[in-house]
């Protein structure tokens, strides 16, 4: 028995070291089949403690025994969870999120929230007493609350009303007790609706949402940042003219990538992915403007996710066909400045789904989010990856660049500032193919270098930023930017 354990672990670690890059794994099986003859969705994944993971979203004709629900725990390898008890299928679109012992969910459309135990349980119906807004009057909630280490909480929405409100007052953010209860002291609002609230920092909070207009009646562009206590922070401003922005990553540096569908200031291009600076202003160096095209429908979210990977970039996912011009089905991997890395997924990718249900006409990658040990699980509305049948939710091997650190570190760009000539030195590799972008994406070079030191004549080139990719048959080994003077 043990001789045969030691050749199964063998064989499994060659199977690791040998995966390839960014491929599906195949160790990760879910024990449920989704059947997509009126559709669902993964909406996320947490990961908990015991190297479980809780999956949760809207699976409407979900083929697993009972009890099931739209929360599912499994292990890392896709085996059922039997301890975990919830079961409250045809709630609506279900989001999670962490609480102390727990999670909080939103569900029945959004328009109420549960806490549940580590069990997927209700144990705490007064608090659900408490915490009630569904009356005539009330809009949907904001799927992602802010929650404070004491339990209290942020909440977003439309026109919502708690039972304790003794006046007429419908708010579209508020503060939660503990208890359930609105804070009737606390006196900040919005106005219309706030869909998200996403921890800045440690002591700031942003706030989205496709009409948030006015927060204590000054105007915003429907997204602002708060400070924990519910100020305005009045140092941040954006200038989204349309449409529906949604943040959908925090760099350490504090600059925002947005993904979503929008406009900005005059510019009458909708656009779906961009990064901001830490004051609101658009971050020029990188490719914001590069909107992925091809969309079956212009008002879906393109960009939905943009999940860092281990080499500094992005995998970014949504409903988009193509991405700075490359045929890239609803997921694509960018470098840290948004610009394609055109070594992976090259294939068919995510396919448009069999069949189609009313809230999700369109196939989309929803959620990337990476694991533990450096694995990514994709998940939407989708059937198809690369032709093959699939889950709306699987798990890609690690990322690997195929050349160590020591190695990148002799590849190097010089003068840099630049005037007449740039020089690419690459160490050790001499079969590159080069290609430069100008700040607007734009390709104004490519060319394939045979030699570990090549020097290019840039005096065509306009003054300004400049990004470029050296690939090679072993995959990206690296992106960077020089200045032309």
């Amino acid at each position: 028995m043990k001789k045969a354990f030691l050749i199964f672990a063998v064989l499994f670690s060659i199977l690791r070291i040998h995966a390839q890059p960014l491929s599906i794994d195949t160790t990760f099986q879910p024990y449920f089949d989704f059947n997509f003859v009126v559709g669902g969705k993964v909406a996320g994944v947490y990961f908990d403690e015991n190297d479980n993971i809780i999956i949760y979203g809207d699976f409407d004709n979900l083929s697993v025994p009972p009890p099931y629900g739209e929360i599912i725990r499994m292990d890392s390898y896709g085996n059922k969870d039997y301890s975990w008890n919830f079961n409250a299928q045809g709630s609506g679109v279900v989001y999670l999120t962490k609480m102390q012992n727990g999670f909080l969910c939103n569900g029945n459309n959004g328009s109420s929230y549960l806490r549940l135990n580590q069990f997927g349980e209700v144990p705490d119906t007064a608090w659900s007493n408490n915490f009630n807004f569904r009356d005539k009057n009330c809009g949907t909630l904001s799927r992602m609350p802010y929650i404070f280490n004491d339990q209290s909480m942020f909440v977003g929405g439309k026109k919502c009303k708690c039972k304790n409100e003794t006046a007429n007052i419908y708010r579209a953010f508020m503060r939660i007790l503990p208890n359930g209860k609105t804070d009737t002291l606390f006196n900040h609002n919005a106005w219309n609706n706030i869909s998200g609230i996403f921890k800045y920092s440690s002591d700031k909070l942003l706030l989205a949402g496709d009409s948030l207009l006015f927060y204590d009646n000054i105007p915003v562009s429907r997204m602002c940042r708060i400070d924990t206590s519910g100020n305005l922070d009045t140092t941040f401003k954006t200038n989204f003219t349309w449409g529906s922005p949604w943040p959908i990553h925090i760099q350490a540096d504090g600059k925002i990538l947005v993904g979503g569908y929008f406009m900005i200031g005059n510019n009458a291009r909708i656009l779906n992915l961009i990064r901001l600076n830490i004051n609101g202003s658009i971050d020029s160096s990188f490719n914001n403007f590069n909107s992925v095209n091809d969309l079956l429908n212009p008002y879906l979210p393109g960009v939905s996710t943009a999940c860092p990977t281990t080499d500094g970039g992005y995998l970014v996912g949504g409903s988009f066909k193509f991405y700075q011009g490359y045929h890239r089905n609803k997921i694509v991997k960018t470098d840290a400045n948004g610009f394609i890395d055109t070594t992976y997924f090259n294939g068919e990718a995510i396919a448009d789904s069999t069949y189609h249900y009313a809230s999700y006409p369109y196939s989309r990658v929803h959620s990337i989010q990476q694991t533990p040990d450096g694995k990514y699980y994709v998940m939407g509305h989708f059937t198809y990856y690369n032709g093959k049948r699939v889950d709306p939710i699987f798990r890609l091997n690690s990322l690997s660049n195929g050349i160590n650190e020591r190695e990148q570190e002799k590849i190097n760009v010089y003068p840099n500032p630049a005037n007449t000539t740039v020089t690419f030195t690459t160490g050790m590799y001499k079969d590159f193919k080069l290609i430069i972008f100008n700040a607007i994406g734009q390709t104004v070079l490519q060319k394939q270098l045979t030699s570990s030191n090549t020097t290019l004549n840039i005096q065509s080139f306009q003054q300004g930023m400049y990004y470029y990719q050296l690939i090679n048959d072993k995959g990206k080994v690296i992106s960077d930017k020089f200045i032309k003077e």
